[in-house]
């Protein structure tokens, strides 16, 4: 284990009481009266990692994907390792790695061993940003931005009804994306890239997410009934949608998305449960190595 760590924590994340969370850090080294931060916002959590990451400090992220998000993009700014705890309603950055479970976690923290985490660099009119599960627009965008109003839920559940209440007008947009120089325009459902296999709290959303390391993962699915759209959604769960007619499955290098409508769920650009920006986006893998505790 790195001789300066911290563990900075989400108070707000998931289920577990504060307590809770401080009794599973105080528990990974026991005696070591462990120095645990807990975040007023994300933008607290940015500057405090920020400081600790120029003191070489090993960082444990503790929260869901957004958080983690946060976290790793000062790891990535400043060359730093960082670790994770899943305390999230999703964590599927941290079930991508096998860290979904929190004895997992705890292990990697403890064995201090690093490996290089892929991910989603994701340029907006707002700016950049990086994704560490998947980056899209569509469907998926507007049951993220819907999972993040619903307090109760947790997991694959939160985002199948935050899916479900997305059907009642479910529209599809039309978009532009060009990826190995090819440019398509169509009314799409739903447009994901992903380096990782989940969304939405383990749902399967990319199943070949990991064949090629140097490439993303490009799903889009064509316009749809509502009815059949019902019918693709069950399918994610197995990862058995990708077989569906309506479904294109590719690898990339990078790809542009424009949307061609005013409507306005139709230009978010959603990632690791959180928005992005909006279209027009440019989405390629990042570059700048990510070292988490594995």
């Amino acid at each position: 284990m790195a001789e300066k760590y911290i563990y900075i924590v989400n108070p707000k994340a998931g289920k577990l009481s504060i307590a809770k969370k401080k009794k599973i850090i105080a528990s990974i080294t026991p005696g070591s009266n462990p120095t645990i931060i807990f975040s007023k916002s994300l933008k607290d959590a940015s500057l405090r990692t920020h400081e600790f990451f120029s003191q070489d400090y090993f960082v444990v992220a503790c929260g869901g994907d957004g958080f983690v998000n946060t976290i790793a993009q000062k790891a990535i700014e400043c060359g730093g390792r960082m670790g994770v705890l899943p305390f999230g309603r999703g964590n599927d950055f941290a079930r991508s790695l096998n860290l979904d479970k929190l004895e997992q976690a705890i292990l990697a923290i403890k064995n201090g061993k690093f490996e290089k985490a892929r991910y989603l660099r994701v340029e907006t009119k707002e700016g950049k940003r990086i994704a560490l599960t998947n980056a899209g627009a569509g469907l998926l965008s507007e049951a993220a931005y819907r999972a993040s109003r619903i307090p109760i839920l947790k997991g694959s559940l939160l985002y199948v009804v935050a899916a479900l209440l997305s059907f009642i007008n479910l529209k599809c947009h039309n978009y532009t994306f060009t990826y190995s120089k090819k440019e398509i325009s169509m009314d799409a459902l739903i447009i994901a890239v992903a380096v990782s296999q989940y969304t939405g709290g383990g749902m399967f959303i990319a199943p070949e997410a990991h064949k090629f390391r140097d490439k993303l993962n490009l799903l889009y699915a064509s316009k749809l009934s509502r009815l059949k759209a019902v019918s693709l959604l069950i399918k994610v769960f197995s990862g058995t949608h990708i077989l569906h007619e309506s479904v294109t499955n590719k690898h990339v290098e990078r790809i542009s998305i424009k949307t061609n409508s005013s409507n306005k769920w139709s230009s978010i650009v959603s990632g690791d449960g959180e928005y992005l920006g909006s279209l027009p986006a440019k989405i390629s893998l990042g570059k700048d190595p990510l070292y988490v505790a594995r």
